[in-house]
């Protein structure tokens, strides 16, 4: 739940950066990890072994990662003008928007405590 807002957030965060692209592609690539995560957690049974699932974790997180640090290194290089009516209430939204997709990072320790226990269970297996 946690990195569905926190896409949400990044999502909002890029909307921002390029208010002439369509919302909708952006939010799909904002979502990316989520599917990856929701799309190999939610399963009845599991689709594959615990190294594929491990580095499924590891490239949502990497994702993710490597998205925030992008939309953070362009608003500091390229300064939008604040849209809207008050530009105080737009400012407040985009900090808004900032935060929710940093609290997104705090699934991040769910994530690897659960790469941490896969790999014991991998080095488990192999002996």
């Amino acid at each position: 739940m946690v990195l569905l807002m926190g896409a949400l957030g990044q999502a909002f965060a890029y909307a921002d950066l390029f208010p002439h692209f369509p919302f909708g592609i952006i939010l799909c690539v904002s979502y990316v990890p989520w599917f990856i995560v929701f799309g190999i957690s939610f399963c009845n049974r599991p689709p594959f072994g615990p190294r594929p699932f491990r580095w499924c974790l590891i490239i949502a997180m990497i994702w993710y990662a490597f998205a925030s640090i992008v939309v953070e290194v362009l608003r500091f290089f390229i300064h939008v003008p604040p849209r809207g009516v008050d530009p105080i209430v737009a400012e407040r939204v985009i900090i808004g928007a900032r935060v929710i997709m940093f609290l997104g990072a705090f699934s991040f320790i769910v994530f690897i405590r659960t790469c941490i226990t896969l790999r014991r269970y991998e080095t488990k297996k192999d002996a």
